[in-house]
């Protein structure tokens, strides 16, 4: 089968069923304060509480999963500024492989740690002045490594997809119907998972990719109906959403399922941490929280209408959340 076709419904269900024992069923919960401050229904995606703390296991372990033939006694190996890291890391210790994981060096030490502790061997470059890709791909040559990307994957799409799923349960269980859904954005491969299975069920909601605003390719790439890329000399504290532009894949199908995509400034993403830790006490770190943050900022008119919105990972240093405390 090809790794690189596009996704289909079906795959999302296969995914589910290879990651039924593997994987959190993470809860979606109403959100009273901001509900009706704003006067609508607000409900989040507790991605952040999943095992590794972010959505990236499912796809990697589907993905794996989905390979295992493939794979030889020196295992596998992933580029990751830390959540997808630590997934890859995860998954391969349950199939009892290897994993090597190219990180920068100015990962946050939380994700590094993580990865370290689930068996990892990590190489580090500067990602400023070095391919993280061209490091991974030359490893994984002379290795004989299998790569497990992240994002731009049938399998790993399918395996994010399990958040979509999940959501549609939850949702039916409450007799709900999503007006919008917003996902946190890098290189597209949780909103285009989520969002095939989404609009399976519920095919009049609005999906909007948030990002980071040095980081705008999707939102920049959706309006132009192509891909854009970011510059790469921009700063964001969203570590887990600094891609480079979109994926191939998760853009041909995000570009046919998605609203449009919507921006927010490190200092709301700050504001949002601060929310999210003192009402809803949950650590969600800068990059899981985008979609809280466009909320907050009203970035889409959502009054009297039912909105979900994605905290997709919990992965936050300490010196961030001081100074999201603070601010």
């Amino acid at each position: 089968m090809n790794n690189n076709a596009i996704t289909k419904y079906q795959d999302i269900l296969n995914a589910k069923n290879i990651l039924l024992n593997n994987i959190i069923e993470t809860p979606l919960v109403f959100d009273f304060f901001l509900s009706k401050k704003l006067n609508s229904k607000v409900l989040f995606k507790l991605e952040n509480i999943q095992r590794t703390g972010s959505f990236k296991i499912r796809g990697a372990y589907n993905k794996i999963y989905n390979s295992i033939n493939k794979i030889n006694n020196h295992g596998v190996l992933a580029w990751s500024s830390g959540n997808h890291a630590q997934g890859v890391a995860e998954a391969a210790s349950l199939f009892n492989i290897k994993s090597t994981i190219i990180m920068p060096n100015d990962a946050p030490k939380i994700k590094i740690i993580g990865a370290k502790s689930r068996g990892a061997k990590i190489i580090f470059y500067n990602r400023n002045t070095e391919n993280r890709e061209e490091i991974g791909r030359n490893i994984a040559k002379k290795k004989n490594l299998k790569i497990i990307p992240p994002y731009d994957d049938k399998y790993i799409i399918a395996g994010q997809g399990t958040v979509g799923l999940e959501i549609v349960k939850q949702l039916n269980k409450i007799n709900l119907i999503p007006d919008n859904l917003l996902v946190p954005t890098g290189g597209g491969g949780l909103i285009a998972g989520t969002s095939i299975a989404i609009k399976n069920h519920f095919k009049k909601c609005n999906i909007y990719a948030v990002e980071p605003s040095n980081f705008s390719d999707y939102t920049r790439s959706l309006k132009q109906n192509k891909i854009i890329k970011n510059n790469p000399k921009k700063q964001s504290i969203c570590d887990s959403l600094l891609s480079l532009e979109p994926g191939k894949l998760t853009f041909s199908i995000n570009k046919n399922l998605l609203l449009k995509g919507v921006t927010v400034t490190d200092k709301q993403v700050l504001k949002a941490i601060k929310y999210a830790y003192n009402n809803l006490g949950m650590v969600v770190e800068p990059g899981g929280a985008v979609a809280l943050a466009a909320i907050m900022n009203k970035k889409i008119n959502i009054e009297n209408s039912t909105t979900v919105a994605v905290l997709s990972g919990s992965n936050l240093d300490t010196k961030i959340l001081m100074r999201s405390l603070n601010t």
